[in-house]
């Protein structure tokens, strides 16, 4: 009898062992994962690899906000015609960020930039005001030239949010792409913006749903 109680104890032992083992283990594994160095590294935005119709896009820093906004779902575009925006994503995408100009004087964009029309000028927004992008769409390619819109979003003085729509031009330059041209003498401007009958929201020129 003694001996069974000897092993039943040794086995509580070895039991309660085992699981504080386990305990400290979780512990120890839950402060790697949110010290401040691996917290960071899990919870940065890495971004990924999008294919759409068969053509990669590098959806990745930097300007990953940007790329993000490249709509190619749902437009008539070839492979070819992909492949084309694949290669002059990162250009327009840092094109973009500098017509945010979040926090930056327009002086200090580079200077074949200055001569784009500047949506802060426009609309008279100081650098405080936050300007993001919601879509780059509407795409046109050729073997010669993108064409796309951007639209443009801030909050305006009334807490809703104002956007805008403008239109550019790329074509190829020793193995780059850069802006050309604006595709029309004006932008678009002001959207008028609501949900379709799917749910998606669908944006318009002021001037044409005021028309219409």
């Amino acid at each position: 009898m003694l001996l069974s109680q000897d092993k039943h104890r040794e086995h509580q032992v070895n039991y309660t062992r085992k699981y504080l083992r386990l305990f400290w283990t979780l512990v120890l594994g839950f402060g790697l994962m949110f010290s401040s160095g691996c917290s960071t590294e899990f919870f940065v935005d890495k971004g990924h690899v999008d294919w759409v119709g068969g053509i990669s896009f590098d959806i990745k820093p930097p300007y990953l906000n940007e790329k993000k906004a490249f709509n190619l779902r749902g437009e008539n575009l070839s492979p070819w015609q992909l492949q084309q925006i694949s290669e002059a994503m990162p250009f327009i995408a840092a094109f973009t960020n500098a017509q945010l100009g979040n926090g930056i004087a327009r002086s200090l964009l580079p200077a074949s930039e200055i001569k784009l029309r500047s949506i802060r000028e426009i609309q008279n927004l100081n650098l405080d005001t936050f300007l993001a992008v919601k879509t780059i769409q509407n795409w046109q390619v050729t073997a010669h030239q993108i064409q796309f819109n951007i639209d443009y979003f801030y909050t305006g003085r009334d807490g809703y949010f104002v956007y805008y729509r403008d239109n550019y031009i790329f074509k190829p330059n020793n193995r780059k792409w850069a802006f050309e041209k604006h595709a029309k003498t004006e932008p678009e401007g002001i959207l008028v913006c609501d949900k379709s009958p799917q749910g998606w929201r669908v944006c318009v020129p002021l001037n044409r749903a005021t028309a219409d």
